[in-house]
């Protein structure tokens, strides 16, 4: 549990961004084609033990993914960065949303 916390203490946009980087091939294998960070940590203002890490996945056009291959997907990525991630399909996303994750997003790849 003490590891945990030290490691979410150290997390910010740019250890996060790296990680992703890190684990392209893994997740563009698994179907992503780009994986936008947004949210308080793409801010800079995550209160890092209560804010969960949001990315936006771009899929594969034609990929079709379950809701277990997405869920796999998010708890992939929460078990990479040792924080809970909150993983939102690009085509899901509603006006408001889109326009504020457009105006903050830090594109992993």
């Amino acid at each position: 549990m003490r590891e945990n916390v030290k490691q979410v203490a150290a997390m910010d946009k740019s250890t996060i961004i790296a990680r992703l980087r890190a684990h392209e091939s893994e997740l563009k294998a698994a179907g992503i084609e780009h994986l936008p960070l947004h949210g308080s940590y793409a801010r800079g203002t995550a209160v890092r033990e209560l804010s969960d890490v949001d990315v936006i996945a771009e899929f594969t056009p034609g990929r079709r993914l379950s809701l277990p291959d997405m869920v796999a997907i998010e708890d992939r990525l929460t078990e990479m960065l040792g924080i809970r991630v909150d993983l939102s399909p690009a085509s899901g996303l509603k006006e408001p949303v889109t326009a504020q994750a457009a105006r903050e997003a830090i594109v992993a790849f």
